[in-house]
């Protein structure tokens, strides 16, 4: 019997997650199309939509520079994380999509910006996985494109998605004064080192800008100095040569005759030209923050009286708190530690509240947004978690009501007031609006939003 068993075909198939999961009542659906397959919960039937047009419009232009198309790549919706992200992986291979919108605005809808960025991923992987790669895909399934993967730096692939994503909207991320800020404040700084691993690598002491807005400049400075785009020589050479390891080196120097060393001081010193022949508008503001040693950021200040300011202050040694900064000595007191910050505090009578993120204990897919408020003096706050989850961007009025944004997770926001002698009031936005900040204004009498 087991000689007859062993003699019958047998097929074993094995995949890997590493993504987390969502919340098991969820019930899921899918949608499908040219481009792939679109997996969503049933509530969010109108915003997969949205998702889907984008994919069908972009997918023509997306794989601009490279020589094949995309990869046929499932497409995952995850409706209840409020740390906006996407991810395009292998083993198995998809696109997953965070689809609350970040906090931050854009410059073009949170679901245009993240299907393009990860559709390009997806044809990176399509022009990765070709030739002796495809061959080695017979052996070790979808493994050999994660492999391939693997061999392209992490710079490339995310400056390229980001040059494509800019492309792609009127005013996009990699032309956002933000994106070239900490750049621009490092000067020639960042060339002093022969060495410039520590700009690709990171540091557990000084600030250095991601690898998104490093292999933005890379690439498409490279763009330019060529023109020719870099990345399909690049993929063509890794599916190609994967053996050889450092394949990204070899192809520079091999097509255009250079290095990433030789590139990267390149791209800034022609960044550092341009920057240097703009007009120097001076630096007017007084700097009342102790000084530091290592890379701190103080944020969102409330101006507590004629000498007190409450600030939010991070490091790399120690949790997020709110700090009081005397504004005559310049001394530092901390207040309270808080937890992850997702939009900023407001300062009202005595009052500050702000919002945090709250990971569920259960499920990693599960991410909300909460309501915390602090009496100014007490050291201490409490979360409100009576106001339910997804709150964003609070406000206090001059009575002392409190106001904020609310994201549902069918897709859309509602503002909602809070008045204390009565009901809540909500007005309610079409799923095709996001809400980006909240402000009341004492003297209209009326509440102000970013969409």
């Amino acid at each position: 019997v087991l000689l007859f068993c062993a003699l019958l075909p047998s097929v074993a198939s094995g995949q890997y997650y590493d993504w987390g999961r969502s919340p098991q009542g969820m019930r899921w659906m899918q949608a499908k199309l040219p481009s792939g397959k679109v997996v969503f919960p049933d509530y969010y039937s109108d915003n997969a939509a949205r998702v889907a047009r984008y994919l069908d419009t972009i997918r023509p232009s997306i794989s601009y520079g490279f020589e094949y198309a995309p990869l046929k790549m499932p497409v995952v919706l995850h409706t209840e994380n409020f740390v906006a992200n996407g991810m395009a992986m292998w083993a198995p291979k998809r696109i997953e999509l965070e689809m609350i919108p970040d906090a931050q605005p854009f410059a073009e809808p949170w679901l245009k910006h993240l299907v393009t960025h990860e559709y390009r991923h997806a044809v990176q992987y399509g022009n990765l996985y070709r030739r002796f790669m495809k061959g080695l895909g017979y052996v070790l399934g979808q493994q050999a494109g994660f492999v391939s993967s693997v061999l392209v730096p992490v710079w490339f692939l995310e400056g390229d998605a980001v040059m494509a994503e800019t492309q792609m909207s009127s005013f996009g991320r990699g032309l956002q004064p933000s994106f070239t800020m900490h750049y621009r404040a490092l000067g020639d700084e960042i060339l002093r080192s022969r060495n410039p691993d520590k700009w690709f690598c990171g540091s557990y002491k000084d600030y250095v800008p991601s690898h998104y807005e490093l292999g933005f400049q890379l690439v498409s400075y490279a763009d330019r100095r060529y023109d020719e785009y870099i990345g399909a020589s690049i993929t063509r050479y890794t599916s190609d040569y994967p053996i050889l390891i450092f394949t990204t080196q070899l192809a520079l120097n091999k097509y255009y005759g250079t290095s990433t060393r030789q590139l990267f001081r390149e791209t800034f010193s022609s960044l550092n030209e341009l920057w240097d022949s703009l007009p120097d508008t001076g630096n007017s503001p007084r700097v009342v923050s102790p000084p530091v040693k290592i890379y701190t950021t103080y944020s969102h200040p409330l101006y507590v009286n004629d000498s007190t300011l409450l600030v939010l202050k991070e490091d790399y040694d120690r949790a997020s708190r709110f700090v009081e900064i005397d504004l005559h000595s310049g001394q530092e007191r901390t207040v309270c530690y808080t937890g992850p910050v997702s939009t900023r505090p407001v300062f009202r009578n005595g009052t500050v509240v702000w919002t945090e993120y709250r990971q569920s204990t259960v499920w990693e897919q599960k991410v909300d947004s909460r309501l915390c408020v602090m009496q100014y003096g007490d050291d201490r706050y409490r979360q409100e978690a009576s106001f339910g989850d997804g709150v964003l961007y609070p406000v206090l009025t001059d009575d002392g009501d409190l106001a904020f944004v609310r994201y549902h997770y069918d897709g859309h926001y509602s503002v909602e007031l809070h008045p204390r002698e009565r009901g809540p009031l909500r007005t309610h936005f079409d799923e095709s609006v996001s809400l980006h900040g909240l402000a009341w204004d004492d003297l209209t009498q009326c509440f102000y939003y970013i969409a």
